[in-house]
């Protein structure tokens, strides 16, 4: 994968290894360090309206691997001081997202299907959903 370095703090790609042979592709990811933390969710995103969003919102502490498994979609990331956006469309490569990371994924393809590990389990308490809350968390300014 040649995929520039990403420049918003906290955030970059993974290589998915995989396989490819007469009869499709194949491809995989083994909690190991490569992700960078346990796994301790996963949930996935799918039948998306067209024109809605998702995400748009930070963690406190959760780190967030992301994987296209089917379709594209739009990243929209933001450390409080970078913002940057990027393309999900291909499922050999996976987008970690670390905490204090505001995230949003637009412009759903048609039947895409977005995968994502977590290092957290749910806690609404973990999420910063209130964009100024979140920017004062990531620049370390008081609230």
């Amino acid at each position: 994968m040649n995929d520039p370095l990403l420049k918003t703090s906290r955030c970059r790609w993974i290589s998915v290894p995989g396989a490819a042979d007469a009869r499709g592709q194949i491809n995989f990811l083994a909690f190991d360090q490569k992700l960078g933390f346990t796994p301790r969710r996963l949930f996935w995103l799918h039948h998306i309206a067209p024109g809605q969003w998702r995400g748009r919102h930070g963690h406190r502490e959760s780190h967030l691997v992301t994987l296209i498994l089917n379709g594209a979609c739009t990243v929209h990331l933001d450390d409080g001081r970078t913002k940057e956006t990027v393309v999900l469309d291909d499922p050999s490569k996976a987008l970690h997202i670390g905490p204090l990371v505001w995230h949003e994924l637009t412009d759903f393809a048609a039947e895409t299907v977005v995968l994502v590990i977590a290092s957290t389990l749910y806690d609404e308490g973990e999420y910063l959903r209130d964009y100024e809350a979140f920017k004062r968390a990531a620049t370390g300014r008081p609230a």
